[in-house]
């Protein structure tokens, strides 16, 4: 549309020189005087015509440099009529404006019942010249719709993308047509729009459930031996576990790091790989552990799916220390020991083995008659002479006579008390 030739400024109601405000205020009042809601069809139309001119003045007057461009087009239109009315001549002859579609008939073709297309229509002048102002006048029809419509300025070609909305179970079937209106400028085309409506294709079967994937481990048991309190090692297992076709590992992690006997010094949770290793040190056992063997389970776990690794160790006591050079000196102070505890028991053993011989060699007594068999020593003494000077008396024995035996006619003694004296001169 030639614009030199309307006055947008007294479409718009704003003097020559109004500021943007000026221009943005009027254009707002004038769109709530001109909106066509409420109003009949013929007036609606009318306001929709006066509402197109309304921004095609607003859009080139708000923005300086077509602002500039309209108000030298208007100078040099009014400086032309003046030189028409000086000198008049012939009028040039205008060229015609074709406007070319590209493609001449939106076709969408076969659509299934429950899907939607695409379908791009290019609109541009055949001389490639600039479009000043371009829109569709109706963006959306029986059976489709335009993506994002909206008026195009200032462009060498309208690219309209037309949708097919999703078609249900109530459309009838077969070919169906409508038409697309675009108004170019000053110019209207049609396109015609056509689409094929086929019955939904039925639904494919369903999929197979998914094989669950199984975890590999390598190895499965593990067998530690013999294990004691104390005991101090370095040896490592490494268990390798992955899934059985191959498939990476997104995450995977240890469920119990620690046991009784052996812990787990690898990492405790990765991702993003096809082999899980997990590194399984044996010890530290507690020194109340029961001396018995125990098995206990590492539980691994791969996106989710768990798989099981057996652990097994004797607990047993812990061995005697070997003799070496740096235990020589205590091995020397335990064998002194020894020996000196055996030295006492046998001493023990022998004053006590003395007491118990002495008692068994005593003289047996005589309990019927009470009677004690005599003495050498002491009938020795019995013979010496009363009239030994009392220096030399070495003992003194005083017997009680008892009642005569009838039998053998001997004077019996009863056990007497030897009283033993030294005297040192």
């Amino acid at each position: 549309m030639n614009t030199s030739s309307i006055d947008l400024y007294a479409v718009l109601g704003v003097p020559t020189d109004a500021d943007l405000a000026a221009i943005r205020k009027a254009f707002r009042a004038c769109m709530r005087q001109t909106h066509p809601d409420g109003r009949s069809s013929e007036e609606a139309a009318v306001a929709h015509e006066e509402m197109v001119l309304l921004n095609l003045a607003y859009e080139t007057l708000k923005d300086p440099g077509k602002r500039a461009v309209y108000d030298l087009d208007r100078r040099t239109a009014g400086n032309a009529k003046r030189e028409q009315h000086r000198e008049p001549t012939s009028p040039p002859t205008p060229q015609p404006r074709v406007i070319v579609v590209d493609p001449e008939v939106a076709d969408f073709g076969s659509v299934a019942i429950g899907e939607t297309c695409d379908r791009v229509v290019t609109v541009r002048l055949s001389d490639n010249s600039t479009i000043r102002y371009a829109w569709a006048l109706n963006d959306y029809g029986d059976f489709w719709q335009v993506v994002e419509p909206r008026p195009y300025r200032d462009v060498s070609a309208v690219r309209l993308r037309l949708r097919v909305r999703p078609l249900s179970a109530h459309d009838e079937l077969g070919p169906r047509s409508d038409r697309l209106r675009i108004m170019v400028d000053d110019l209207v085309v049609v396109v015609p729009v056509s689409i094929a409506v086929v019955a939904a294709p039925p639904p494919p079967p369903p999929a197979p459930p998914p094989k669950p994937r199984v975890i590999v481990l390598n190895p499965r048991r593990i067998n530690f031996g013999s294990l004691w309190p104390g005991m101090k090692t370095q040896e490592q297992v490494v268990v390798e576990a992955s899934f059985d076709d191959g498939s990476p590992i997104s995450s995977a992690r240890v469920l119990n790091p620690t046991g009784a006997f052996w812990h787990v010094t690898s990492e405790a949770a990765v991702g993003g790989t096809t082999r899980f290793i997990v590194r399984i040190q044996r010890g530290p056992v507690a020194p109340d552990q029961p001396r018995r063997q125990l098995t206990e389970q590492v539980q691994i776990c791969l996106d989710g799916v768990i798989e099981t690794v057996w652990v097994t160790a004797f607990i047993t006591a812990p061995p005697a220390p070997r003799l070496t050079l740096a235990n020589w000196r205590d091995f020397r102070l335990t064998l002194l020991g020894w020996f000196m505890l055996l030295s006492l028991l046998l001493l023990l053993g022998s004053i006590a083995f003395s007491g118990v011989y002495a008692l068994l060699n005593a003289a047996p007594c005589d309990s019927g008659t009470s009677r004690r068999p005599p003495m050498s020593g002491i009938a020795a003494l019995q013979d010496q002479p009363t009239s030994a000077p009392q220096s030399a008396v070495d003992a003194i024995l005083w017997s009680v006579p008892q009642a005569g035996d009838s039998a053998s006619g001997l004077p019996p003694t009863v056990p007497a008390v030897v009283i033993v004296s030294r005297n040192v001169t």
